[in-house]
């Protein structure tokens, strides 16, 4: 805590009045928009709490397109992205603080009907079947190489809450998706008993709120550590779990 409070010292009088414009998308029960068009979810929860320590104003914009918050990125329209695991390539425009907040675990989901059909203990064991995957977001290298190679039957789309909808109706086969997010929208559109998902993960990786290249300034380093310092506190003190619970959310440290 005393690290905190002397970073906090540290940073610069006016970023207290600098509010920090933060993107994301709609991924509930991470973040999504109420019936007022008010950002929910434990991603909002987390900013808000940090921030708010940090007595630094933020404002929240979330979206349906990978695509688009990628351009507002590179673009200068966001301080912060929400929720993005590591890419070696994200780093010509996104900063990566220390610590993460959450870890996902990555299947693929298939129809119920399916389960003892579809096989997967590597990649090429799925080359006749139709994978959903969702533009600009960060899968494996294993798959990002096998989604250019045409022996593979791939159908890219930019709204990922779009993907079990697809595999309901017959248009996919199969898409790789986090735990979280899938039962999330399992359970919201009443999709119990209709979906599985094979048994080996395509992934697990944790989870960073960013700051964009666009954006920083000579004080960032400093409001970096300050998030660092005070996130690390609340893994400590319990206030991230609490917030895991507070959603329903299984709660492995980052």
């Amino acid at each position: 805590m005393r690290i905190l409070l002397v970073l906090c010292l540290l940073l610069p009088c006016w970023l207290s009045a600098r509010e920090l414009v933060i993107g994301g998308l709609l991924e509930p029960p991470l973040k999504w928009l109420d019936e007022k068009g008010q950002p929910r979810g434990l991603d909002v929860d987390l900013v808000t709490t940090i921030f708010g320590v940090l007595q630094v104003p933020i404002k929240i914009e979330l979206l349906d397109s990978g695509a688009r918050l990628t351009r507002n990125a590179e673009g200068g329209v966001y301080d912060l992205l929400l929720s993005h695991s590591y890419k070696p390539e994200r780093t010509r425009y996104l900063l990566y603080p220390k610590q993460a907040h959450i870890r996902h675990s990555w299947h693929f989901f298939v129809r119920k009907a399916d389960m003892s059909k579809i096989h997967y203990q590597t990649l090429a064991d799925l080359k006749p079947w139709r994978i959903g995957v969702t533009k600009d977001f960060s899968y494996t290298p294993e798959l990002a190489a096998a989604m250019v190679d045409p022996a593979y039957r791939f159908q890219a789309i930019p709204i990922n809450q779009l993907q079990l909808r697809k595999l309901i109706a017959g248009r996919i086969d199969l898409v790789p998706m986090s735990l979280v997010t899938a039962f999330t929208q399992i359970r919201e559109e009443g999709l119990e008993g209709r979906l599985g998902y094979l048994p080996k993960p395509l992934k697990t990786s944790p989870y960073f709120n960013v700051w964009t290249r666009s954006r920083a300034d000579a004080d960032t380093p400093a409001l970096m550590a300050a998030y660092d310092a005070e996130l690390l506190h609340m893994k400590h003190d319990g206030r991230l779990k609490a917030l895991y619970d507070k959603y329903g959310i299984p709660y492995l440290e980052p």
